[in-house]
């Protein structure tokens, strides 16, 4: 549990501090309930006992196995790398207990002795396997090829006897199943080989049609020349340009004419400046002149041109006056005159002709050339598309002749491969690729394996310690009280003042039932000295000290008393108060029930002085004077936290050297935590025996929130060393509910019976309702059964 902090300055212990602390509090409690430690012990070695003598005897047989890799891979033809095999050592030891291995394991143990199934007796036929597989391990030693079998049995005879099968099984397996691949390499390489040929045979006939197809003139993908119907598409195409500008021309110069017509102009001037060649050829019809005139015309400006480049070529070298420059001369002036003439009679012919006439004979002939040029373009347009589909067909069956060579390049070199593969495989059959070697016979143990003694042993002694661990740490749990003094103080956080032992039965009242005052040499009465000097030494102001508790009937009004007894007799003015309004215990001890008190003093009207001169009594100790609770009030909280209160207790600082106030139990009501404010410090006595943790925590818990000095705890009713694991006595016949026995003492039956009494005035209390009638009535009945049958005498007023 978490302890209650003082509110003082001191730090609070770290976190190794705390661990320590739990660890001795452990320890303590251990050995405290150290039976409950021997009880768990011994059970566990019951129990370990009983399991090793009805338990079947289990032995075990082993087998060693190297695994081994020979041969080469016939597909890389070089041998498998160290690290590939040592990964393959886990499958090796996987098909052990493979069901192939098992299957053929059991098959040859029924052809064997009945040994055996000692380990299937109780087993269906059809769970053999796996009631085999249960009992078979295998584990490969770590950095070997090795593989460890075993096998636990009934029997040691029967153990040896699976193992062997096992290993045969297992030898069976890996021979018929790891055998070298040479053979059907070849075989499958053989087979492959064989399509590979099939294949490129179909492969070159594909070739063969293909280039019969494109016409192939021996011209490789990489030559320059370029193909004879690609260059057709190409002059098919230089030659529909041109005609296509022709074309354009005709139709330019055909607009122009109809325009100039639509105008009404001059249409000679299209006759050459249209074509010059048309334009002589219209002239010459309309003229009525042959070709062969037109011919000759052309001859002599030909022949114009001629000596005229001549001449010039004369001039210079000659001079004017040579023969052959006056020659070329005379020649260049005939044909200049008679062009001239010709043309002068092609004018005088011209003027007679009428532009109706040569309106439509110059559209008639462009029209007609339009015509024909058109016709001509059309049908270069459809020779161009059909060379260009076949340059196309052309080309793409030229790719597919590509791809058919470089498919019959790659089929032969793969036919290449395979041959010299095959070529190069060994044709070793009786080598296996795999290896396994018995390097340990089976063998059993004649020892059995299972139970071991010692490991039964030590699991009974951990799993003793351990549940007797928890067994004590649960019953410390169940048992809700504190172990010890120190685990008193520690939990709490406060100062163990002292430790009252547990008292002999007192016979008398008042002062004659205090154990200081009658016995004060006894044991048992140094307790309270010892409480006296450490108050006194403490370094603090406790001139002013309330005493509580957490509960009912845990001796704080016998350690009050005798407490004042103490002060007293060490020469101080002490005044005993009973601040308990609702269940006045040390009124009854005094005998001083049914007088004024405490209560008459909290009225307000008469002086302070004055009231408690009148209600305070002598007890008969020299030194020891006693205030009365008087009669209960309505509401004792209220009471208490009058002004008042406070003025009775600074009233009392000056009339005496020591003030104990005996309140009320914590958890019955808050009366304490008023009157804790008041005084230097309030004393916790607590009875280990009987009070809750939990109650005296929360008791501690209440006086800290209400920020209430607490000087320390008392621990009450402590027995001898011996009895019990607390050291706390087993009885208790003087505390809180000292009494009287026959007529003369108050019976603890009587008590317990005033405990519910007290309790339900406590309820009503804290509901708030209850008529003051009522609570005043059970007071009286208690008073009624808790008093003497005769009147004591009455003690001496205090001067």
């Amino acid at each position: 549990m978490n302890s209650v902090p003082r509110g003082s300055s001191t730090p609070e212990p770290g976190s190794e501090a705390l661990a320590v602390l739990a660890a001795v509090r452990f320890a303590r409690m251990l050995r405290h309930r150290v039976q409950y430690m021997l009880l768990a012990i011994v059970a566990f070695l019951l129990l370990g006992g009983l399991y090793y003598f009805t338990k079947a005897k289990e032995y075990r047989a082993t087998a060693s196995l190297l695994i081994t890799h020979g041969g080469s891979d016939v597909l890389t033809n070089s041998a498998n790398p160290t690290g590939a095999r040592d990964s393959l050592v886990p499958t090796y030891e996987k098909l052990i207990s493979s069901e192939t291995v098992i299957a053929g394991a059991l098959q040859r143990l029924q052809e064997s002795s009945a040994a055996w199934k000692v380990d299937f007796a109780q087993v269906p036929g059809d769970e053999w396997p796996n009631a085999l597989r249960k009992n078979l391990s295998a584990s490969a030693q770590r950095r070997t090829n090795i593989i460890e079998i075993r096998y636990r049995s009934k029997s040691p005879e029967a153990g040896q006897a699976v193992v062997r099968a096992v290993v045969d099984s297992y030898l069976d397996f890996m021979d018929r199943h790891h055998k070298d691949a040479s053979v059907q390499t070849v075989e499958i390489l053989d087979n492959e080989r064989i399509d590979i040929e099939q294949r490129l045979t179909q492969r070159q006939d594909e070739l063969l049609d293909v280039m019969h197809h494109v016409r192939d003139l021996g011209l490789g993908t990489d030559s320059h020349v370029v193909h004879p119907a690609v260059q057709r598409v190409v002059r098919l195409n230089e030659t529909l340009v041109e005609v296509q500008k022709e074309r354009v021309h005709l139709q330019g110069t055909l607009s122009a004419i109809k325009g100039s017509i639509a105008r009404g102009e001059d249409l000679r001037q299209h006759l050459i400046t249209v074509d010059p060649a048309i334009g002589r050829e219209l002239l010459l019809s309309g003229m009525g002149l042959s070709p062969q005139n037109a011919e000759a015309i052309n001859k002599i400006e030909q022949k114009l041109l001629d000596d005229r480049a001549k001449l010039a070529t004369l001039s210079r070298h000659l001079g004017s006056a040579h023969p052959q420059v006056a020659e070329a001369a005379e020649a260049i002036r005939n044909s200049e005159n008679y062009l001239a003439s010709c043309q002068a009679s092609i004018n005088q012919r011209l003027s007679h002709i009428q532009d109706d006439q040569l309106g439509p004979l110059l559209l008639s002939m462009v029209q007609q050339k339009l015509a024909d040029t058109s016709a001509h373009e059309r049908e270069l347009t459809n020779q161009y598309i059909d060379a260009e589909a076949e340059a196309v067909g052309l080309s793409g069956r030229r790719a597919e002749l590509q791809i058919v060579e470089n498919d019959i390049h790659r089929l032969r070199s793969l036919h290449e491969t395979l041959l010299n593969r095959i070529a190069n495989v060994d044709m070793n059959q009786n080598r296996s690729d795999v290896n396994v070697a018995v390097v340990s016979e089976p063998n059993a143990s004649d020892e059995p394996v299972a139970p071991k003694l010692a490991t039964i042993l030590v699991i009974c002694l951990v799993g003793g310690f351990g549940g007797g661990a928890v067994l004590v740490y649960v019953v410390d749990l169940l048992d809700d009280r504190f172990r010890s003094p120190e685990e008193l103080s520690e939990q709490l956080g406060l100062p163990l003042l002292a430790m009252v032992s547990r008292l002999p039965q007192m016979d008398g009242i008042g002062i004659e039932a205090l154990q200081l005052n009658v016995d004060p040499t006894a044991v048992e009465s140094e307790a309270f000295r010892t409480l006296r000097t450490t108050l006194s030494l403490s370094g603090e102001s406790h001139e002013r000290i309330a005493i509580t508790s957490s509960q009912p009937s845990d001796g704080k009004t016998t350690v009050l008393t005798n407490l004042a007894v103490a002060f007293a007799q060490a020469g101080k003015r002490t005044l005993l108060i009973d601040a308990d309004l609702r269940r006045p215990g040390l009124s009854k001890l005094f005998d001083l029930r049914g007088q004024g008190g405490l209560s008459d003093v909290l009225r307000p009207g008469d002086d302070i002085a004055e009231a408690c001169r009148k209600h305070i009594q002598w007890t008969g100790i020299e030194g020891l004077d006693v205030l009365p609770c008087g009669s209960r009030p309505a509401d004792p909280a209220e009471a208490l936290g009058r002004a008042r209160m406070a003025e009775l207790i600074s009233w009392t600082d000056d009339a005496y050297d020591q003030i104990l106030i005996d309140c009320p139990p914590m958890l019955a009501a808050s009366d304490a935590a008023l009157v804790g404010r008041l005084v230097d410090a309030v004393i916790l006595v607590v009875k280990p025996e009987d009070n809750p943790r939990r109650a005296v925590l929360r008791s501690a818990g209440i006086l800290a929130t209400m920020r209430v000095n607490v000087a320390g705890v008392v621990a009450n009713f402590m027995g001898d060393s011996g009895a019990g694991y607390y050291g706390y006595g087993a009885e208790f016949g003087y505390g809180y509910s000292s009494g009287y026995e026959d007529d003369d003492v108050y019976h603890e039956d009587d008590w317990d019976d005033d405990d519910d009494l007290y309790h339900d005035e406590y309820e009503d209390d804290d509901d708030g309702g209850g008529d003051e009638q009522d609570e005043y009535a059970v007071a009286e009945d208690v008073d009624d059964r808790i008093h003497r049958t005769k009147t004591p005498p009455a003690p001496r007023r205090a001067a």
